[in-house]
């Protein structure tokens, strides 16, 4: 021990202090040797003691809740047979699957035994053929049905009639304070027995009877009248197309039957048109209405007609 050293010793071991090793040791593989010897004794040393802390299991890990977890296993037996039906699941599907028919595989079919009426069949499509192309030649060459000459004439023939309805409207009602239970406009004044018509020398153009049925000698001008009934009507057994104009005296009928291309003519003179036009009250659909054909004469039957 270093308290117990001679004074001498001390000394000279301060004085030495650079040169401890070379001093304790003679040479450098004794100082290996030497620590070689303390570290193996330091060893055996740690191996020896004993720890202050106790690392040994507790004696309750022999009891049988921790040698096995119940929890733990049901658990993994539930996995288990969830997984379990889950591959029968798929197994199920696997097996559906290889029993359909495969969709992408094209089985070649039996080659049919060949057709007997080859040849028929094939002149009758080109029958077909050629029947389609000369219907679609023929479709082609048509000329169009409409013509848009004939609206535009169509038009302008309606925009006279309305304006030849517009100059000469007809009052079928009016009070008799003011004036006669039926009243024409545009009716001109009797023209004298002469037979003239008025403003002018010249005889009238009306001179046949109300069933004279077809002959007038000159028609008046077209300026002068209008249209006041249009329509078809069936007499008799035959459809006629039929048109009533006047000028404001006589009223002209006109009856075209369109199967035998021929048209009947009736003047009515203006003595019977008022007396009918009052009857009526100004309504030439029961005017048309007394229409009938005698042979080929159209005439009116009415007792007005047959007095006039």
């Amino acid at each position: 021990h270093r308290g117990h050293q001679a004074p001498g010793a001390t000394v000279l071991a301060m004085a030495d202090r650079g040169r401890v090793g070379s001093l304790v040791f003679s040479s450098k593989s004794c100082a290996e040797k030497e620590w070689r010897k303390a570290h193996e004794s330091h060893r055996a040393r740690i191996k020896q003691v004993k720890p202050a802390t106790d690392m040994s299991a507790p004696s309750t890990m022999k009891m049988d809740h921790f040698r096995s977890n119940l929890k733990k296993e049901r658990l993994l037996e539930d996995r288990y047979m969830e997984i379990d039906r889950q591959n029968r699941v798929l197994l199920k599907r696997m097996s559906e699957a290889m029993r359909k028919p495969n969709p992408y595989v094209v089985e070649k079919k039996e080659a049919a035994p060949p057709s007997l009426n080859r040849s028929g069949r094939k002149m009758e499509m080109v029958r077909i053929t050629k029947d389609n192309a000369r219907l679609l030649r023929s479709i082609q060459k048509v000329q169009p049905v409409y013509s848009h000459k004939k609206w535009e004439e169509h038009y302008q023939k309606s925009g006279r009639h309305l304006k030849n309805c517009c100059a000469y409207p007809v009052i079928t009602r009016m009070s008799r304070g003011s004036s006669a239970p039926s009243v024409m406009m545009q009716i001109a004044s009797d023209p004298a027995a002469s037979g003239t018509i008025p403003g002018s020398g010249a005889p009238s153009s009306v001179q046949s009877p109300v069933k004279g049925g077809a002959s007038t000698s000159v028609a008046p001008e077209e300026e002068d009248r209008r249209f006041v009934l249009k329509e078809g009507l069936r007499i008799g057994e035959t459809y006629y197309l039929l048109e009533m104009s006047t000028d404001g005296r006589t009223l002209n009928v006109s009856a075209y039957d369109g199967e035998s291309k021929t048209s009947l003519e009736l003047v009515i003179k203006e003595k019977v048109h008022r007396q009918l036009y009052r009857e009526c009250n100004g309504d030439y659909a029961q005017i048309a209405a007394m229409l009938r054909v005698d042979g080929s004469r159209l005439i009116l039957d009415s007792p007005l007609a047959q007095g006039g």
